[in-house]
């Protein structure tokens, strides 16, 4: 899976500049942050640097939202999104480290 993770990111900025500026509302660094890691827990949490740029890695996955927690493991905050694919109807959690934008002023 990480060998795919880099086409998955390339192959999804591609998809927003053949759909030109205003078709891809996404920045740049979405496809990235969600090429980068898998989500599945603390330790392969996609990390992220607003709640913005959460909501647009979300969006890309393609998932609905079943609800949400928040987790404090050794000093680092994490969103656990928890999801459900709309076709397979399988449900999953999606990490989130927000230790970057968490509780700051």
């Amino acid at each position: 899976m990480k060998r795919l993770r880099p086409l998955l990111g390339a192959a999804m900025l591609a998809a927003c500049a053949l759909g030109g500026v205003t078709a891809c509302a996404l920045p740049p660094d979405a496809p990235t942050v969600l090429a980068s890691a898998n989500g599945t827990g603390p330790g392969d949490a996609y990390v992220v640097y607003s709640p913005q740029q959460r909501d647009e890695v979300f969006a890309l996955l393609g998932l609905a939202s079943a609800g949400r927690e928040l987790h404090v493991i050794d000093g680092r905050a994490f969103d656990v999104l928890r999801a459900v694919d709309p076709e397979t109807k399988e449900a999953r959690e999606v990490w989130f480290d927000i230790s970057r934008f968490f509780n700051r002023s």
